[in-house]
């Protein structure tokens, strides 16, 4: 929880220091750790009290924070020509991906339940993963020449 405020932090605080145009890309990380923090806070607390895992707060954290991270991953690409049909097709691909993860994992949870939920879940995963490391992200950042890999050290 602290790493993650002090991320935060971070990142608030040397906001200026960025180039322009990676400045609302940095910010989106200041609300990703920020959010992940707060509810870090709350889980930590949950478990505490009920000695179970929180899974409908770690669900919640994800569904928040993930399609944010789509976000920031197509403000850093937009520099190399990424057009909005990228973040809204990786945007849709995580929200699928983690409402079926939860349904498999607390709605429909016994029988081959988890199995299909979870097929679902992964098929979504690896198209994201497909797109980051062999699609259209992938021929934006190399046509980028790498710049857009350096600045933020992916």
């Amino acid at each position: 929880c602290m790493a993650m405020m002090a991320a935060s932090a971070f990142f608030f605080l040397s906001l200026n220091q960025f180039d322009k145009k990676w400045r609302t890309s940095v910010l989106v990380s200041g609300l990703i750790t920020f959010i992940a923090a707060v509810h870090y806070f709350y889980m930590r607390d949950y478990w505490a009290a009920n000695m179970e895992s929180p899974t409908f707060f770690r669900y919640v954290d994800w569904i928040l924070t993930v399609p944010l991270m789509c976000v920031e991953f197509y403000l850093i690409l937009k520099v190399a020509g990424a057009k909005q049909s990228l973040m809204w097709k990786m945007i849709f691909f995580s929200v699928v991906m983690l409402i079926t993860g939860y349904f498999g994992e607390a709605v429909f949870n016994t029988g081959s339940g988890p199995a299909v939920w979870g097929a679902i879940s992964g098929a979504a995963y690896f198209y994201i993963v497909y797109e980051i490391w062999f699609g259209s992200a992938k021929k934006l950042a190399v046509e980028a020449g790498g710049d857009v890999l350096q600045a933020h050290k992916i």
